[in-house]
């Protein structure tokens, strides 16, 4: 990248630096991401130095619907094991797994029973919008339930999503305090079987800022104290034996904070990145885990002993947010060594969308406000979820040019589809594979191409920074993906919402002389018996 020369601390940071210690740490060059090389848990459970546990998991069936319920409730919960009272479901602040598979199904009861609205998001997943899917604009009200109900396509990519509170305005506080969990779509080890069989670990990463109350703090600090935890666990331990292969699923359900992980002395290899198989080998000795982003990669056995798990310190700006290294968990290798497996089938087949041409180029620029600073911008707007900022043709592939002249990293995270990163500060990047999100570099740039091909997709969703400090000050625009007969219609009525108006039991509104139906292959599955 090119470098950032040094620029005065806004007022923002000037306020933050007054509230809470700032760590004199820099994350340098490793924050640059390349592409290429890169009920309640009882207490014996999260004591430093326990075995790893594993989160509860909601299965599917013969029939192949993942059914369960999450109670959202202000709870006696252990963090890390320190006792607080947060708001999370189940009773535990180690939600549970959702696990699925391609072709099946999610059918999820949200019982609120909290004080306040929520609902749910399922994050980096190629599901309808509309409906009882994957819609942030339908909100479930304090003390009700709603239905989630949606189905995968056949061929929607297997690995790592998490779901999670998207309510605007109140997203920070109930991802902080636990309103967020797992999800595994089965299947990333299908083109690799000579790995059939090899151990699969769920580390789910967290952090959670402590408070003198007990409860949930009020207003989220990230650089102020907190409690990091590995599946709600304070330096778990994980064994492995000498030589042995595992895949460890890396899920980054924080509110804002970056992980930086690395294991001392030691490289991984990067299987997928944000549920997208990667096309090459791809090694690495550090990963640089965004708010929101996943990696699933493999892990060798190293000599017997104790490795630590190592959280790098961090720093994301001079206007954004400053925290401590620590070690987050301890990797225990004992036992007779066994063979290494490895990689011997050929990776899966990409195609590269800088070879493509796009029907659109558009630029958006990431901003922090110059007059407030909880206040911030795409384009110069705030969110607004009574207009549509951008309407797609589906079919199309874009271009889009993310730019950020502030002084803080911003995580850019697209619903309902993926994308190519082709450029870093106008240089290009090697292909390696597709992601759904990642963060534009201070003072710099980020190109993307991102493909509005799959049907499901029909509908309006968002775009935004997924730093959630930042989304809920307004960083987020809407999308609507539009049949290409319908595009002109829709750019009219973009103003007011769009065609879809707020995606719940969606019949066009009828104002296009006609109602909307989705095409057969993206049909919604029929509702509880």
């Amino acid at each position: 990248m090119d470098a950032i020369l040094p620029v005065p601390p806004t007022d923002r940071a000037r306020r933050r630096r007054r509230l809470h210690d700032l760590y004199a740490v820099v994350l340098a060059g490793a924050l640059l991401w390349t592409g290429a090389t890169v009920a309640q848990a009882p207490s014996s459970g999260n004591a430093a130095g326990a075995p790893l546990r594993p989160p509860a998991e909601i299965r599917y069936g013969a029939d192949g619907v993942s059914r369960g319920t999450l109670r959202a409730a202000l709870s006696p919960v252990s963090v890390g094991d320190q006792p607080y009272r947060a708001l999370v479901f189940n009773g535990d602040y180690d939600a549970p797994l959702i696990r699925t598979r391609p072709g099946g199904t999610v059918a999820i009861t949200l019982d609120n029973r909290m004080d306040e609205k929520t609902n749910l998001h399922f994050h980096g997943m190629t599901v309808t919008p509309l409906d009882s899917g994957d819609s942030i604009f339908r909100e479930v009200g304090p003390h009700q339930t709603g239905l989630y109900r949606f189905k995968l396509p056949p061929d929607h990519s297997p690995g790592a999503y998490w779901y999670h509170s998207h309510f605007h305005g109140g997203a920070q506080r109930q991802v902080e305090s636990g309103i967020a969990g797992p999800i595994l779509v089965d299947g990333i080890l299908d083109p690799f079987p000579e790995l059939k069989g090899i151990k699969e670990r769920v580390l789910v990463l967290r952090n959670f800022q402590k408070t003198t109350t007990g409860k949930l703090a009020s207003a989220i600090v990230t650089s102020a104290p907190s409690i990091r935890t590995v599946n709600g666990q304070r330096d778990p331990v994980i064994d492995i034996q000498p030589g042995e292969t595992q895949l460890w699923h890396l899920l980054n359900i924080s509110a804002n904070q970056y992980f930086r992980i690395r294991i001392a002395g030691q490289n991984v290899q990067i299987l997928s990145r944000d549920g997208n198989t990667v096309n090459k080998r791809v090694t690495t000795d550090e990963l640089l885990i965004g708010p929101s982003a996943r990696f699933s990669v493999l892990v060798v056995g190293p000599a017997a002993g104790d490795h630590p798990v190592e959280l790098a310190a961090g720093n994301t700006g001079a206007a954004g947010d400053q925290y401590k290294g620590a070690r987050i968990a301890t990797l225990r290798a004992g036992g007779a060594a066994v063979a290494t497996r490895a990689i011997t089938s050929p990776y899966p087949v990409l195609e590269d969308l800088s070879r493509v041409a796009v029907a659109n180029v558009r630029q958006f620029a990431f901003q922090d406000s110059a007059t407030d600073g909880d206040a911030f911008l795409i384009n110069g707007e705030r969110f607004d979820p009574r207009r549509v900022n951008t309407t797609v043709k589906l079919g199309d592939v874009e271009e889009w040019r993310l730019y950020n002249p502030s002084q803080e990293l911003h995580q850019f995270h697209i619903h309902q589809t993926d994308f190519q990163v082709v450029a870093i500060n106008g240089k290009p990047v090697p292909f390696s594979g597709y992601r759904d999100t990642v963060y534009i570099p201070t003072r710099g740039s980020i190109t993307l191409r991102i493909p509005f091909r799959d049907p499901v997709m029909l509908g309006k969703f968002v775009y935004h920074c997924h730093i959630l400090e930042h989304e809920d000050g307004g960083m987020m625009q809407v999308i609507q993906v539009v049949r290409p007969e319908d595009y002109a219609q829709a750019v009219k009525l973009a103003p007011l919402g769009g065609i879809y108006g707020d995606n719940q039991t969606c019949t066009y509104l009828k104002n296009s002389g006609r109602e909307f139906t989705l095409p057969a292959s993206v049909q919604l599955p029929a509702g509880e018996p």
